[in-house]
């Protein structure tokens, strides 16, 4: 693809992109930092010229493998410490295990920004403990870039929230109009997680399917703890869609895809960004073979100097994390934070959190690293807006439609 060819258009990312380094940076999310030292704000040191971020991990539990997108925002500040830091400055990640715990995910967060332990909330994963620590964070002025759709966003702006992912309802938008303007879908099936993973591409996708001119036949929900899909096979299979969009974790995809085409339906199916990965086509490679999914950061298999710098990363500080599509969003959002952060301090000005809101909402559309286009004014914080479509095919990745805008609603 050209795209994934060119030149990129903002240097600052490639402060993200460099390898090697660390202060007092541990695997456990621990640090120093602070607001020791004359600090201007609170987690930074100005005698040490050294920002303390964080907020919250999931690296135990049922969804433990989220932890992989913290390490990676890790390795991604580690990067940019041994490569020399950002106009001097240089970084530490203060986040605690709370086995994505909401209540605990809001105890961290109350301490950090009380105990001003923290310049910026960055990358708390997970949509039930973002629910519940929102309403704090936005109260508090702190920072905060969420490990969550930004769904809850839409139509509403919060001065100091800048979501990194998009809303899942545009992505899940998107891949409805690639199935019909581009595969021909003239009737869609939607299997979707029934809470607020899939909720709002459920929402959205009747009247959208509609004004592609093209018809919803099936709306099949699902929650996270079902074992047996043959019923929502059979519910799919009879509607005879043309293609069918899954929006919820990878049981859903696999089960499934595989109950459908059992029931005598074997069509396109097109998954969720955060499926896309190695690990879950291994499940089941021949169910998932053919397989399409949106992705709204450049492919984590592509050829180009941003993504070897972050799989060269990873290698050198978690080399037991495989650079694939999720760690990638932490990483992504470190980059947009250390691109607020560059434009913040080029004057060799002190770090503020007023001063670093307003360097973000400067940058208004553009490329920042890996987000193919990121969108931040002082009246809009849009979050990426535009997506890939990727395709697993016999064994490997490829790069079937180059990013585009997603939509935002009926057209």
């Amino acid at each position: 693809m050209e795209r994934l060819k060119r030149s990129r258009l903002r240097a600052v990312a490639v402060v993200a992109l460099a390898a090697i380094g660390l202060v007092a940076c541990g695997d456990d999310g621990g640090g120093g930092g602070g607001s020791a030292g004359g600090s201007a704000a609170p987690g930074v040191d100005t005698k040490s010229k050294t920002v303390t971020v964080g907020a919250w991990r999931l690296a135990s539990g049922p969804f433990a493998s989220q932890n992989q997108t913290s390490q990676a925002v890790e390795a991604c500040l580690k990067a940019s410490n041994d490569a020399g830091g950002v106009n001097g400055w240089k970084f530490e990640f203060k986040a605690n295990d709370t086995a994505g715990d909401p209540t605990r995910a809001l105890q961290e967060t109350r301490s950090l920004v009380e105990g001003k332990s923290v310049f910026a909330l960055l990358w708390g994963p997970g949509s039930p403990s973002n629910q519940a620590v929102l309403p704090y964070v936005e109260k508090s002025g702190t920072p905060y870039h969420p490990g969550m759709s930004g769904d809850p966003f839409v139509g509403h702006f919060y001065d100091n929230i800048y979501p990194t992912i998009p809303p899942y309802s545009y992505q899940a938008m998107f891949l409805a109009k690639y199935a019909v303007e581009t595969l021909g879908a003239e009737r869609i099936g939607l299997l979707y997680q029934n809470d607020d993973v899939g909720q709002s591409s459920h929402d959205a996708m009747k009247d959208y399917v509609e004004s592609l001119g093209a018809e919803l036949v099936a709306d099949v929900p699902q929650t996270g703890t079902d074992t047996d899909y043959t019923p929502m096979g059979n519910k799919l299979a009879e509607a005879n869609p043309d293609a069918v969009i899954a929006w919820g974790y990878p049981t859903a995809l696999v089960k499934g895809k595989a109950a459908t085409m059992a029931a005598g339906v074997d069509v396109p199916w097109l998954g969720a960004y955060f499926n896309a990965s190695d690990d879950v086509m291994k499940l089941d490679p021949a169910t998932l073979d053919g397989t399409y999914f949106n992705y709204y950061l450049e492919p984590f298999f592509a050829d180009t100097p941003e993504i070897k710098a972050y799989q060269d990363a990873l290698k050198k500080y978690f080399p037991d994390v495989a650079p694939s599509g999720l760690p990638l969003n932490g990483y992504a959002a470190c980059q947009v934070f250390l691109a607020g952060f560059e434009k913040m301090t080029e004057d060799g000005d002190a770090p503020t959190q007023d001063a670093y809101m307003k360097a973000l909402d400067s940058l208004g559309s553009t490329q920042v690293g890996v987000i193919p286009q990121l969108e931040y004014t002082d009246k809009a914080h849009n979050g990426p807006t535009q997506s890939y479509v990727i395709q697993w095919k016999d064994g490997a990745w490829s790069v079937v439609q180059d990013a585009a805008d997603m939509p935002t609603g009926a057209s």
